[in-house]
Parts: structure tokens; C-alpha cells; sequence
């Protein structure tokens, strides 16, 4: 099957003769499908699972032409155009291959990437903040927002600061009533000054926590186990007797 086989099925159901479902859809319905099989990719892309890996990555696909058909039914663009122009933006950003620069290393090819992103704007951003997209998963923002800081000098030059100012969020978290909105302020303020941190350690904060996620699950479904499936029957003491069993498997 080739990728013009993609086309004429998906053509093909949002004909008058296709599938009522894929006929009601448009852009906006569309959208939490894309959000979850891009998740559901990164989930397989974790996992190492080839087969998963094929399927999920034919599943963006399917949106990334789905979105498309319906442009094209409205006469705004086509799969033909968003080839085109992701071509014309890898040529253009490229030019250490494409053309006669020579650049070395890859902080030399993210600045250039940046200058020639900048240039191609009919003008520049008012902020640095500008064109970080609101529906960004907090923790991916958040780590968006403050690299995008860093890149005009709002930053450290280490880490070691960063530590402290953690440690001083904690500090500031603790002094308030559980429970108060002032309390959740603070509990944000630690978890963007630990995403801040991560981005100078060289750490993506979304990756890690989707890894610490995992890793809990695993071991924690590994406890459910060993209570027989009744962990509610168990003290504390005992389940985490179990957790630090799992921790060793």
C-alpha cells in the first residue's frame, strides 16, 4: 500500500457514499484524536515495541491527512501543500546541507534554526513568549516558557542556583494552609522552578515524569499482586514492604 492508497480511502469516507461518522467531522472534533494518538505514539516509542510503533505512527498519519481532506473540501489547502511547505521549511532551515554554510555542531545548527525561523516572520515576535501554544501540556509549556527566556539572557548560568530556588519554593509551599489557593500558587511555583531545573540539566520534565509515571504504575500493579489483589486489607507498613520487594524485581 502506498501513501496514495491513504488518500483515496480517506477521500473515499468523507464521500456522500463513505462513512457518516468521518462525514460529520471537522477540524475542531478532530483535534483530541490527534492529542491522544500522538500520546499513544510516544507510548510506544517508550516502550521500544515496534509493531505498536508502526501502527500508532499510521494513526498521526491518518489525522495529519484526515485535517487535511476536510482543508481541502473547504478549499483552503492540501496534503499536496503541507508537503510542500514542511519541504520548503527543511530545505530553508538547512542550509549546512542544503546549501554553503558549514556548520559544525548542533547548538550552531539550533541558532541558525532560530535566525532563519526569525527571518522568515514578516515581523519579529513582541515577546519571547509569543507563539508558545496555550494547549501545551502544562509541564511541556512550562519548560517551552522558560527556555524560551533563557535564549534572551533571563537565566542562570548554572544549576546550582536553580537547586536553591527550588529549595526556597519548598520553603514557601510549606508556610502555607494546605488546602489554600495561595498553597497551589506555591506548589506551581516549585513545579516550574523543577521543570527550569531539568532544562538545565538537559532533562525534557513531560519525558521524565511520563517514565516516573510508568515506573509507579509497574511497581505499584506489582503490590496489587503480592496483596492478593486486596491491598486494602494491608497496613502500610506492610504494602510498602511489598513496594520496596518491587523496587528490587
Amino acid at each position: 500500500m502506498k501513501f496514495e492508497n491513504l488518500l483515496s480511502i480517506m477521500r473515499r469516507l468523507r464521500s456522500p457514499e463513505g462513512c457518516p461518522w468521518d462525514r460529520e467531522q471537522n477540524f475542531n472534533s478532530l483535534l483530541p484524536y490527534l492529542l491522544e494518538e500522538s500520546y499513544e505514539y510516544i507510548d510506544a516509542a517508550q516502550s521500544g515495541n515496534t509493531k505498536d510503533m508502526i501502527e500508532e505512527l499510521g494513526d498521526v498519519l491518518l489525522q495529519v491527512v484526515f485535517h487535511s481532506q476536510i482543508a481541502s473540501e473547504e478549499g483552503k489547502f492540501s496534503i499536496d501543500d503541507v508537503i510542500d511547505a514542511i519541504c520548503k521549511k527543511m530545505v530553508g532551515r538547512h542550509p549546512h546541507v542544503f546549501g554553503n554554510e558549514n556548520l559544525g555542531t548542533s547548538k550552531e545548527v539550533l541558532v541558525k534554526w532560530e535566525e532563519i525561523k526569525a527571518a522568515e516572520k514578516e515581523a519579529k515576535p513582541k515577546s519571547a513568549m509569543d507563539k508558545v501554544p496555550l494547549s501545551m501540556v502544562a509541564l511541556s509549556r512550562a519548560q517551552e516558557l522558560s527556555r524560551r527566556a533563557a535564549k534572551v539572557g533571563f537565566d542562570w548560568s548554572d544549576s546550582k542556583p536553580v537547586l536553591e530556588k527550588v529549595k526556597e519554593e519548598i520553603e514557601e509551599f510549606e508556610a502555607e494552609k494546605t488546602g489554600s489557593l495561595e498553597a497551589e500558587e506555591e506548589f506551581g511555583d516549585i513545579l516550574f522552578a523543577l521543570v527550569n531545573l531539568a532544562r538545565h540539566k538537559g532533562i525534557n520534565a513531560e519525558t521524565a515524569l511520563a517514565r516516573a509515571n510508568s515506573k509507579f504504575e509497574k511497581r505499584f500493579r506489582q503490590v496489587e499482586i503480592m496483596a492478593g489483589g486486596r491491598p486494602q486489607d494491608f497496613t502500610l507498613e506492610e504494602l510498602d514492604k511489598f513496594w520496596e520487594l518491587a523496587k528490587g524485581g
